[in-house]
């Protein structure tokens, strides 16, 4: 494992801490009662998520602006790996919008060329109904072009790749 610490953009950063002081009056009124309601424990739990959100991009929070680096480091680090004409990757992440933004870095690639390679990729999630699953993993291990193997954590849930 490779822990690579990418700065917040401002924007991000605006999210984070909006959901950040959420999370801070409703722990600072837990500890003063002693009690969380249900409806308390539901915000902390949706501000925390927002915070990880925000984390990856401003675009899996308000869908319209993509702020964020991460993504973008993500290409950097596949460009590097991929350079290897038989390397492969897997790429989990918990939201289906990152693999969105994902998409869209791997087809701007695709679209601008620039002598560089277009990688193949599947999108492997819950979402891909059980009979789909193994025709997704088959490509990725038989096609050479099928470099990115794009999963959420749940569809990567007893998979042997």
């Amino acid at each position: 494992d490779n822990r690579i610490f990418v700065p917040l953009t401002p924007q991000q950063r605006l999210h984070h801490d909006e959901n950040g002081g959420i999370v801070t009056r409703i722990v600072s009124r837990w500890r003063k009662t002693g009690y969380l309601s249900d409806s308390d424990q539901k915000r902390l739990q949706c501000a925390l998520q927002n915070m990880r959100m925000a984390c990856n991009s401003t675009w899996l929070l308000d869908h319209e602006t993509d702020h964020g680096h991460k993504v973008d480091e993500l290409m950097t680090l596949l460009d590097e790996l991929l350079e290897a004409p038989d390397a492969k990757a897997v790429v989990f992440s918990q939201w289906l919008g990152t693999h969105a933004l994902i998409e869209r870095r791997l087809a701007a690639r695709r679209a601008q060329g620039n002598g560089q390679r277009a990688w193949g990729y599947v999108l492997f999630s819950g979402n891909v109904p059980g009979d789909k699953r193994g025709a997704l993993v088959e490509r990725f291990h038989d096609d050479p072009d099928c470099r990115l193997f794009l999963s959420t954590d749940a569809g990567g849930v007893g998979r042997n790749l």
